[in-house]
């Protein structure tokens, strides 16, 4: 079963996100702020994390910076999922982001596709 790391500030996203991933047979854990995140990324050891951008405290750039600076957290997949604009190159390039989503543009259903998509053998750094 593959594990996925939910990083969310917003409850009724984070409650929605985890459901669906959930009755996609994932092993899910959720953190509800950046902090949260980067610890549970240490204990939990996910395949995969979604993370938002903009969350109070410390931020999903935050988290961004810190991941790529550890050699402990720096091999774990980065799926941005965040309804600010960014440049998505940038984030690719220079944050070590894997992958990139605006919310407002993808149900539930079509995220949990390409996270499926992005977990299975022989996926590169793309744009999605």
């Amino acid at each position: 079963m593959s594990k996925i790391l939910l990083v969310e500030d917003d409850k009724i996203l984070l409650e929605m996100y985890k459901d669906k991933f959930t009755n996609e047979k994932f092993e899910v854990q959720t953190a509800g702020n950046g902090l949260d995140g980067i610890e549970k990324m240490r204990s939990f050891k996910p395949d995969i994390v979604l993370l938002d951008l903009i969350m109070p405290g410390v931020s999903g750039f935050d988290v961004l910076k810190i991941v790529k600076n550890d050699p402990e957290l720096n091999e774990i997949p980065i799926f941005v999922l965040t309804n600010i604009f960014a440049d998505a190159e940038d984030l690719v390039k220079n944050w070590g982001v894997k992958y990139f989503l605006l919310k407002a543009n993808y149900t539930p259903e079509n995220i949990a596709a390409k996270v499926k998509e992005i977990i299975s053998p022989n996926t590169s750094t793309k744009i999605v």
